[in-house]
């Protein structure tokens, strides 16, 4: 009975594992909703006549759970995750996608089958080594995603229409001169502070919590110290090396490819770079950003830092707030123009300018990674077995395709084991965080610990250890959670109670000399009273570093003052630091004054800020006029 339940949830939905379906909704949005949708009433919504099934809504419901897994990396389990999806909010967005769909069709709107195989092309689930590869496009496409390749098709051009008809309500956003000088007004207004901050790591020296405090701490908190849910694990793999028998290579071509990897190592040793982009669009030109860019160039030949400018003007959000940090990266991690460019590079240099479909940018090279080469009597017999390895691929995939059905068909190891000439492997105290061997991989594990081993024990599908091994594994027992011994966590209850207790003191301190500075309003007695030292900022931006981020926001919460007042206010510094802070002067932005990668940037703000609020405006048009029949439960 369990063997034919199985075989029902090889369709479609079994099909598709967690990670697989992470990765199909972060490429396709809210398109994946249609992928897995069917159409058998009753559904879960009626949007003008288009039924939402409760199928298609339990399959966005488990996307959702699974982007949410793989974007904590297991950190919480299965149970919390469920508890954190918002099902009402993914219904929500289902409903907004088939208006947006709905609406592109009455404007008789069409997607151009180039779009739709640049796409496919673009897609790295279609590709092997790097490359789209059609085999793989033909079997992965109804395999994983449960579509006919004519389905598929149609479901992302119509996906490409609902996208397009996005992004033309979002380019039609203007905003008005007004609205641009008052964004320059309070958006680039400066403060001028100072503070006292009571560092609570100053209080830490003295502070030592007693073994009563401890237990009290520990018993109080028991939940926390819980240790995570272990398996043990039986498992059999096979490799390429098990199909390279009767194969070989010549010394030649050894040879040769050893030349080649060495001279490849030494012309693509990675590289560390920061970058500065100012991006080209519908509202502005590549002229326009290259004039920008230039700007901004001059002034780190003038003296600016890279990182400072990166972080104040770069409109790459993935990295300029590190400074535009690109950290290493070898060849094939970014555009051609982009690559070439920064491996002509010296250390230390900063690039013209350069055009990219992104923009235009700015790229420093700081590093070049020192390479280790290989000595050739070390790398001989590496070579051979790689290039055997090679050959045997066919022979591999063809065992991976066997190994999947055998282990598909039985309920135990054994019979796979005996197939494949294997012996059965086991590894205790596994957990979603901790491996060893072939279960160090988070990955790998996350593969195996799916519910289909873990509830129904079933045997694993075939899970890739590294393009040249592969495992099937099933759960042998299951350990729940256990209280972790005091002694086993005495250490980071001490450091969390004096932790507590610095906060505490220095809180104190500081709501006394706070007291009694709005009683004296003696400046230099109160520091000097309490051994701290005012800390002065002047002309202070929104996105001022100087000043910890939490005193910075502060200053900026308070009305603007009269000339000559001040604000004196209590609040929390950074970590568990406590900061009395006093802002003394506002000066309002003055749009003439900015430079003009100033000016740009408060531009490209409000273009967000319009585009945003636009959009939500013509979604809520669109529900307005729908008939939208709602089925979500009202208990959920």
């Amino acid at each position: 009975m369990l063997q034919r339940l199985r075989v029902r949830a090889q369709t479609t939905g079994a099909k598709i594992i967690f990670g697989l379906i992470a990765f199909v909704l972060v490429v396709f949005g809210f398109g994946a909703f249609n992928l897995f949708a069917t159409f058998s009433p009753p559904g879960i919504a009626v949007v003008n006549g288009y039924n939402i099934s409760n199928v298609a809504f339990a399959r966005a419901l488990q996307n959702e759970k699974a982007v949410l897994f793989q974007r904590y990396n297991g950190e919480y389990d299965l149970e919390t995750i469920e508890e954190m999806v918002n099902s009402r909010a993914v219904l929500d967005r289902m409903i907004e996608h088939v208006l947006y769909q709905q609406k592109a069709d009455d404007l008789g709107m069409v997607s151009s089958r180039q779009h739709y195989l640049d796409t496919i092309y673009s897609n790295p689930l279609f590709h092997v080594d790097g490359v789209f590869d059609q085999d793989a496009f033909i079997d992965r496409v109804p395999r994983y995603l449960g579509y006919s390749l004519q389905g598929y098709e149609e479901e992302l051009r119509k996906d490409h229409i609902v996208e397009a008809l996005w992004n033309l309500q979002r380019h039609t956003s203007f905003y008005t001169e007004r609205e641009l000088m008052d964004a320059a007004r309070v958006g680039r207004q400066t403060r001028d502070i100072a503070y006292l901050l009571f560092d609570a790591n100053s209080y830490l020296g003295d502070i030592e919590p007693t073994e009563e405090e401890i237990s009290a701490y520990y018993e109080e908190n028991s939940h926390e110290y819980m240790s995570d849910e272990s398996f043990e694990l039986s498992f059999i793999t096979i490799s390429k090396a098990d199909y390279t028998d009767g194969l070989e290579v010549s010394e030649e071509e050894i040879l040769e490819a050893f030349e080649t990897e060495q001279r490849l190592a030494q012309e693509n040793a990675q590289r560390k770079a920061q970058h500065i982009l100012i991006k080209v669009d519908e509202t502005r030109t590549e002229e326009k950003a290259m004039e920008i860019i230039q700007d901004i160039r001059q002034k780190i030949v003038d003296g600016e830092s890279f990182g400072g400018m990166a972080a104040e003007y770069s409109e790459d959000d993935s990295n300029a707030v590190f400074g535009g940090d690109l950290d290493f990266a070898g060849r094939g991690k970014f555009v051609p123009e982009f690559e070439d460019v920064l491996f002509s590079l010296e250390v230390g240099e900063i690039s013209d300018p350069v055009v990219t479909q992104f923009g235009v940018h700015l790229i420093k090279l700081n590093e070049i990674q020192e390479v280790d080469l290989a000595l050739l009597e070390i790398r001989f017999e590496e070579i051979r077995q790689e290039m055997l390895e090679d050959l045997a691929t066919p022979d591999y995939e063809e065992a991976l395709r066997e190994l999947d059905s055998v282990a598909n068909q039985h309920e135990t190891l054994e019979p796979v084991a005996e197939t494949f000439g294997k012996e059965i492997q086991t590894q205790a105290g596994v957990t979603r965080s901790i491996g060893e061997g072939v279960l160090v991989d988070y990955d790998v594990r996350n593969d195996v610990l799916v519910p289909d081993v873990l509830e129904n024990g079933f045997n694993s599908r075939v899970v890739s250890v590294d393009e040249r091994q592969a495992l099937v594994a099933r759960m042998v027992s299951r350990t729940p959670p256990e209280l972790k011994p005091l002694e086993n966590v005495r250490v980071q209850i001490r450091a969390i109670l004096r932790r507590e207790e610095a906060e505490r003191r220095a809180e104190r301190d500081r709501d006394a000399a706070y007291a009694q500075l709005l009683e004296t309003e003696d400046f230099n007695q109160v520091a000097s009273d309490f051994g701290v030292e005012w800390i002065t900022e002047d002309r202070l931006t929104r996105r001022g570093q100087g000043v910890p981020f939490r005193v910075r926001d502060e200053a900026f919460k308070i009305n603007v003052l009269e000339e000559g007042d001040r604000k004196i206010l209590d609040v929390d510094g950074s970590a568990n630091d406590k900061v009395i802070l006093v802002v003394t002067g506002v000066r309002a932005g003055i749009w003439d004054e900015l430079t003009q990668v100033d000016q740009q940037g408060i531009r490209n703000d409000l273009e967000t800020s319009h585009e945003n609020r636009d959009v939500r405006t013509f979604v809520k048009a669109l529900r307005n006029n729908a008939r939208i029949k709602n089925n979500f439960p009202t208990d959920s």
